[in-house]
């Protein structure tokens, strides 16, 4: 920053130069130059006016040079120290994970510069590699979320909207969900007890209260109470931060005690040496349980199905048997009625029976009839 007089065609002139630099990022740097100012005063006004210019403008490329992965950094950052309400490691971890994964593209580019060409980038890169609507907006939802903080906090500037704010999702049909009747999970049962299976009890046990992976993991005998015939289910394990935490949901609720399931856990709990109820495989600390399972399913020529819709197994059975839908999500610890309604609609709940009355079709006894009655004509 300098004044500078020289001379030309005899008269007196100044010269301002200003040159001004980002604290934040150092390659950033802006500058100006005004000649053939008349008077010191003058050229001090423009001085002035010039540092308010540059200073402005400095901003705007700051706020601009801000990478997308430096935006996603900043809101992990403030996450975890709680500035941002109540985020859980886990989710914090996904959130992030996601967008490393899903806009790896984007993350050198400055974010001020993410347009609509990478959000629609990003929406057919998710449905060429043919993940559910509802996993692509979620993170969809995901990006705007952390777009909208960094315009927020002043790190994106210059936009008014995230890459994706906007984009249609076109809605694909929806696949009927793999899950198995209930022959094919008698089979299944059968089958992994009568070759001493070492995850028989597991898969048992699942099919039995409809609980998720993690809260069997967590599952200890002091849950169990022989009495009631109660499991209180309060503890989930999660594998990416290798802790105890709570349920899914967020609390803790009663499972039955199923006759069956009853003599399976006393049975265990005989052998047992441990505080767990089941046993704890590597393969299963590793989040492998759904590889194992397809395995085995494969093998005994049954479909090949996720851990997870073990737990969609026993919610639709129960459903089919005529437990009360309230139950069934409470059981399993549903908060969303959505969720429900889907397995109401896998088991054919509301359907069932509607067309009995439908009386259309002829007897064989009818038409047995009507054949001799044609030859007696005749």
């Amino acid at each position: 920053m300098a004044i500078r007089s020289y001379d030309k065609d005899g008269k007196k002139l100044f010269q301002v130069y200003v040159n001004a630099r980002s604290k934040i990022d150092p390659k950033l740097r802006v500058q100006k130059t005004v000649s053939d100012l008349e008077s010191l005063s003058q050229a001090r006004r423009e001085e002035n006016r010039i540092n308010l210019e540059l200073g402005k403008k400095l901003l705007e490329l700051e706020g601009k040079a801000h990478s997308w992965e430096y935006v996603i950094n900043r809101w992990r950052s403030d996450a975890e120290s709680g500035l941002l309400g109540e985020y859980s490691a886990s989710t914090i971890m996904d959130h992030v994970a996601s967008l490393y994964n899903w806009t790896s593209t984007w993350l050198a580019l400055p974010a001020s510069e993410l347009g609509k060409a990478q959000g629609r980038e990003f929406v057919k890169r998710m449905l060429e590699a043919e993940k559910s609507m509802s996993f692509v907006k979620k993170v969809k939802n995901t990006i705007n979320v952390i777009y909208n903080f960094g315009m927020e906090e002043g790190l994106i500037k210059g936009v008014q909207y995230s890459p994706v704010h906007g984009i249609k999702l076109h809605i694909k049909n929806e696949k009927v969900p793999d899950i198995l009747t209930v022959e094919e999970i008698k089979k299944f049962l059968y089958e992994a007890k009568r070759m001493e299976h070492p995850w028989y009890p597991v898969w048992a046990t699942a099919l039995l209260t409809g609980m998720r992976s993690g809260e069997l993991y967590a599952l200890e005998w002091d849950d169990v109470d022989f009495e009631s015939n109660l499991i209180r289910l309060s503890k989930s394990y999660n594998k990416r931060t290798d802790e105890i935490k709570s349920t899914k949901a967020g609390y803790w609720r009663n499972v039955p005690l199923s006759p069956e399931l009853r003599n399976l856990f006393l049975s265990l709990k005989s052998k047992s040496h441990t505080p767990y109820v089941l046993p704890r495989f590597k393969e299963w600390s590793r989040g492998e349980q759904c590889k194992t399972l397809k395995m085995f399913l494969a093998g005994i020529g049954l479909p090949k199905i996720k851990f997870h819709a073990l737990r969609a197994c026993f919610a639709t059975q129960l459903l089919a048997k005529g437990t009360p839908a309230a139950i069934v999500m409470k059981i399993c610890g549903w908060k969303d009625l959505k969720t429900m309604e889907f397995y109401i609609r896998v088991a054919g709940v509301n359907e069932k029976g509607a067309t009995d009355c439908l009386r259309i079709l002829p007897s064989e006894a009818e038409v047995l009839t009507n054949v001799v009655e044609l030859f007696k004509t005749v």
